[in-house]
């Protein structure tokens, strides 16, 4: 299995993150575009090449949480096509073989205590924006082994499949399968996510409790191992161990140690 460690907000540094990874047995960085010390005026590419060598450890990247390249306004849409673009040509340099993206719900109208999303009622506008990005993705990306991968987060609405139906059709696209989202949105994703399992090339594997999401294997409800022996057999896919603390990474570490993973 091939594991990797999430951005923490312990450590401040790309660096900080490659030398735990190197020290702890990962085998990858996945650099959150969220965080503040992540953003293009803070790092270097060339930088994180040569720091990846130095501790050989590979990157995955995932966009920022917020970023919607679909939106209605053109200068809103533009602003966060030019972030993807960004973090195409990161990845690019850096080797990174994983972009991760959610999907943002957009704007609604509360109608008789039902909420009405505008992405649905003017679907087609959407979509056209769903292709625009992901011609610009699949162009980016046309001859390489790196996928642009669609996560699963609060459970994908009827538009957000369609989205991902129209996306998933340009081979450079796949998904990125959150076992913890995917639980607390009542296991809704899951059926439609495995209905693409051969397109699944990522996985966020973390525990989970009632009240709390990202917590050490072992220490909550789900059952890991199931997961676990999943991304083992969708070929070898990457897991993300998306616990945000570096002892919980330690103590989900051992879980798979002791688990035979």
């Amino acid at each position: 299995m091939i594991y990797g460690i999430p951005s923490l907000i312990e450590f401040r540094t790309a660096e900080q993150h490659l030398r735990f990874c190197a020290e702890h047995g990962f085998s990858f960085f996945e650099m959150n575009l969220s965080f503040p010390w992540f953003q293009s005026d803070k790092i270097d590419a060339d930088s994180l090449v040569r720091l990846g060598k130095e501790y050989n450890v590979g990157y995955t990247l995932h966009l920022h949480d917020q970023l919607n390249p679909f939106d209605f306004s053109p200068e809103i849409r533009e602003g966060a096509l030019k972030s993807v673009d960004y973090a195409l040509l990161l990845a690019r340099k850096t080797g990174a073989k994983r972009l991760t993206l959610h999907l943002q719900y957009g704007m609604y109208s509360a109608v008789a205590g039902k909420k009405i999303y505008a992405y649905e009622v003017c679907s087609d506008e959407y979509l056209e924006n769903v292709d625009r990005m992901a011609r610009m993705c699949s162009s980016r990306l046309a001859c390489t082994d790196t996928y642009f991968c669609i996560e699963n987060t609060k459970g994908f609405t009827p538009y957000h499949k369609k989205a991902v139906e129209r996306m998933l059709s340009y081979k450079e696209f796949g998904l990125t399968f959150d076992v913890g989202h995917n639980f607390k949105a009542s296991e809704d994703d899951e059926a439609f996510i495995l209905s693409h399992r051969d397109r699944i090339r990522h996985f966020h594997i973390h525990d989970v409790t009632e009240k709390s999401n990202h917590v050490a294997f072992g220490t909550g409800i789900l059952n890991v191992s199931d997961y676990l022996r999943l991304a083992r057999s969708i070929n070898d896919a990457p897991v993300v161990m998306e616990v945000k603390e570096s002892g919980a990474l330690l103590q989900s570490m051992e879980y798979c140690r002791r688990s035979g993973f």
